[in-house]
C-alpha cells in the first residue's frame, strides 16, 4: 500500500493554499537459485608462417546448490525505495520531483559500483542513482532536469516479456545492449502529451565541461605538454504508440564512452629555441549509436511481445606511430509472451544476439576481430497472493559462443570459447 504524506502550505498573505504531496514506494524482491551451473570453455592455437602450434584448452564450472539473489540480479526487478513529489501550481501546471534508490537485497549494498556494467538497477553506487530529477508538467507536456531513465530504454522494456529487468531470467534484456546504458546524467528531458495515443520523447545530457585544456613547461629543457579534453552531448529519442491492446515504440540513442583528448608534447635543449621534438597523441572518445523497434498486441488470452536492436560502437586513437581503430556492431533480437492463467501469469522468451569487432593498427601488422554469438532462453510463472506481493518461479538459460582471432606478423592466434549459464530461481516479491 503507497503511503502519501499530504502537506497544505501557505501561499503568502493571502490566506490562499496549494496542495502538495509526497509519495514513499518501493519494491523488495528476495530470491534463491537452485541449481545454479556455470560452464566456461575456452581454447587457444597459434599459427606461424601457416604452422599450427600447440592447442591450449580450460575449463571452469561453478555449481551453487542454492543463493541468495537480489530481484535485479535474477528476478524480475530491482529492489528499490523511492520519493515522488508533486505540487499543484495552478492553471493546469505542476511541479514534481523524484528520487529513487536501488537496493540489493542480499547484502543491503547500493546497487553498482562506478564500474558496474550498465543495468536496469544500476544505480552507479550513489544514493538515489537511478532518478534524481525535478521538473514541471502542463497541457504542453512535461520538462525534466537531473539524473533519469531514457525513453529509448522504456521502448526496450515495454517490448519484452520480461519488463526491464536484467537477471538470467529475462531472454530480451539477456541479449541485447541497453540502449544509451539505461540512463544519462545531467539531462534536460521533454516528454510530449498524449496525442491519441502517441507520446514522444528527447533528452539530452549536457557535457557540463565542454572543453578543458591543461599544459605544463619546464624551464631549461624547455619541454611542453599540452593537453585538452572535451565530450560531446549525449541524445535520446523515442517515439511510441500505445492504444488500446497495441503498443509500437521506436527509440535511438547517442553517446560517447568517454572524452576526447588531445596531447601535444614539444621539447628541445637549453640552447635551442626550435622544438627538436614533437609527439601527439589524439584519443578520441568513442562514439555509441543505437536504434530499438518493438511491440506487443494484448491478445486478452496472451499478449506477445517483439523487439529488435542494433548497436554500433567506433573509435580510433592517434599517436606519432600511427593509428589504432575500432569497429563493433551488435545486432539483438527477441520475441515473448505474457499469458494469464487464474492467478497465475506464464511469462516465456527467447533471444538472439550477433556481436561482431575489428581493431587494427596502421603503423603495424597486428589485426583483431570478434565474432560472438549468445542466446538465451526464459520460462516462468508468477502467482499473485495479493495486488502488491506475489510468488514467483523462473528457469533460465544463457550460451555465449564467441571465437577471437588475433594477428600479429605471421603468427595467427585463435581463441573459440563457450560460456553456459542456467538455474531456476524462486523468489517473492512485495511492491509499497
Amino acid at each position: 500500500m503507497k503511503k502519501s504524506l499530504i502537506a497544505m502550505a501557505a501561499l503568502a498573505a493571502t490566506g490562499a493554499f496549494a496542495q502538495s504531496s509526497v509519495t514513499l514506494y518501493g519494491i523488495v524482491e528476495a530470491g534463491v537459485d537452485v541449481g545454479y551451473n556455470r560452464v566456461i570453455e575456452r581454447s587457444t592455437t597459434t599459427t606461424t608462417a601457416g604452422v599450427a602450434g600447440v592447442t591450449t584448452t580450460t575449463r571452469n564450472e561453478t555449481k551453487n546448490g542454492m543463493r541468495v539473489q537480489d530481484g535485479n540480479d535474477q528476478g524480475t526487478g530491482t529492489s528499490r525505495v523511492g520519493f515522488r513529489g508533486t505540487e499543484d501550481l495552478g492553471g493546469g501546471m505542476k511541479a514534481n520531483f523524484q528520487l529513487e534508490m536501488g537496493l540489493r537485497l542480499d547484502d543491503g549494498a547500493i546497487t553498482g559500483g562506478q564500474a558496474a556494467a550498465p543495468s536496469s538497477g544500476n544505480s552507479g553506487g550513489n544514493a538515489f542513482g537511478r532518478n534524481a530529477w525535478g521538473g514541471v508538467s502542463g497541457g504542453f507536456g512535461e520538462f525534466r532536469i537531473g539524473r533519469q531513465v531514457l525513453g529509448s530504454f522504456g521502448v526496450q522494456g515495454n517490448s519484452w516479456a520480461a519488463g526491464s529487468s536484467n537477471g538470467l531470467y529475462d531472454a530480451g534484456a539477456g541479449t541485447a545492449p541497453f540502449m544509451g546504458g539505461v540512463r544519462f546524467s545531467n539531462a534536460i528531458r521533454y516528454m510530449s502529451p498524449n496525442l491519441s495515443g502517441f507520446t514522444g520523447s528527447i533528452m539530452l545530457a549536457a557535457p557540463e565541461t565542454e572543453a578543458v585544456t591543461a599544459s605544463t613547461t619546464t624551464v631549461g629543457a624547455a619541454t611542453t605538454v599540452s593537453t585538452t579534453a572535451k565530450r560531446r552531448t549525449g541524445v535520446d529519442l523515442a517515439l511510441e504508440y500505445a492504444n488500446g491492446p497495441a503498443y509500437v515504440g521506436l527509440g535511438y540513442n547517442l553517446r560517447d564512452t568517454g572524452n576526447e583528448s588531445t596531447t601535444l608534447t614539444t621539447a628541445s635543449t637549453a640552447a635551442q629555441t626550435a622544438p627538436t621534438a614533437t609527439a601527439i597523441l589524439l584519443v578520441p572518445a568513442g562514439k555509441v549509436t543505437a536504434w530499438t523497434l518493438g511491440g506487443s498486441y494484448d491478445l486478452g488470452v496472451a499478449k506477445p511481445f517483439i523487439n529488435y536492436t542494433r548497436q554500433t560502437t567506433s573509435g580510433f586513437s592517434t599517436t606519432v606511430a600511427g593509428t589504432e581503430n575500432l569497429n563493433e556492431t551488435i545486432r539483438a533480437w527477441s520475441i515473448g509472451v505474457r499469458a494469464p492463467v487464474g492467478a497465475f501469469t506464464i511469462i516465456a522468451g527467447y533471444g538472439n544476439a550477433k556481436h561482431s569487432s575489428t581493431g587494427s593498427a596502421t603503423f603495424n601488422t597486428n589485426t583483431s576481430t570478434q565474432e560472438a554469438k549468445r542466446n538465451a532462453f526464459q520460462l516462468g510463472a508468477q502467482y499473485a497472493l495479493s495486488k502488491r506481493t506475489s510468488l514467483q518461479a523462473n528457469y533460465g538459460f544463457n550460451r555465449l559462443e564467441n571465437t577471437v582471432t588475433d594477428t600479429v606478423g605471421t603468427a595467427v592466434t585463435t581463441a573459440p570459447g563457450k560460456d553456459r549459464i542456467s538455474a531456476l530461481n524462486v523468489g517473492l516479491k512485495h511492491s509499497f
